[in-house]
């Protein structure tokens, strides 16, 4: 029971270095062991042999590579026969002028459009304008095709003229004025009332503010 244990590692643990005192001698130093060297004392030492690589064969092996690969792009060479005469094909044939045509100068046709009431209805309110006065009015409404007389009177409705001129404002004239164009526009009378409108003078129009 009081015996130390087995260690089976002890023999694996370094000794500790005993430190040597003032009095102990020196060990003498060993010399190193000579290196093995392959050459003796006088050998002659040898040289790597020194290979040039920018030679003139190299150069020309180069060349040739080079030469041989701009075969490709080569020069074209001559046709081998005549592109020209009876075999020549027409398709490549040398082109020529060809004659200016004579064109026979054409008077224009006038495009022909029918006219608009949004086109008179311009006219009518040009230079703020409100419908013509009373003795042009009433020339323009007996021109109106196709007028007819109803129970509450007349269809379209009559030119405030008279008595109505001097107590209906601008506005309700321009109203009965515009439904005299859009009745014409409806009855194929447009372009005659156009016309008049364009003929009339200046000095014959009602304006806002007169």
């Amino acid at each position: 029971m009081g015996s130390t244990p087995n260690k089976p590692w002890s023999s694996l643990i370094r000794p500790a270095a005993k430190k040597p005192s003032a009095g102990d001698p020196q060990p003498p130093v060993e010399a190193p062991p000579e290196t093995l060297s392959p050459y003796h004392r006088d050998d002659p030492i040898p040289k790597p042999d020194a290979v040039e690589m920018n030679t003139d064969t190299t150069w020309a092996e180069w060349s040739n590579l080079t030469a041989a690969q701009n075969r490709s792009f080569a020069a074209t060479q001559p046709a081998t026969r005549s592109m020209g005469g009876p075999t020549h094909e027409r398709g490549y044939a040398p082109t020529e002028p060809a004659p200016l045509q004579k064109l026979e100068a054409r008077p224009a046709t006038p495009v022909r459009r029918e006219l608009t009431v949004v086109e008179v209805m311009v006219e009518a309110r040009r230079n703020n304008r409100v419908c013509p006065k009373p003795a042009s009015w009433q020339q323009l409404f007996d021109m109106l095709p196709d007028k007819r007389r109803s129970g509450a009177g007349w269809e379209p409705a009559p030119p405030l003229v008279g008595a109505a001129w001097k107590d209906t404002p601008s506005i309700p004239k321009r109203m009965v004025f515009r439904e005299h164009i859009e009745w014409a526009a409806s009855h194929g009378f447009l372009p005659q009332v156009f016309k008049f409108m364009k003929d009339l003078p200046e000095s014959d129009w009602h304006h806002m503010g007169d």
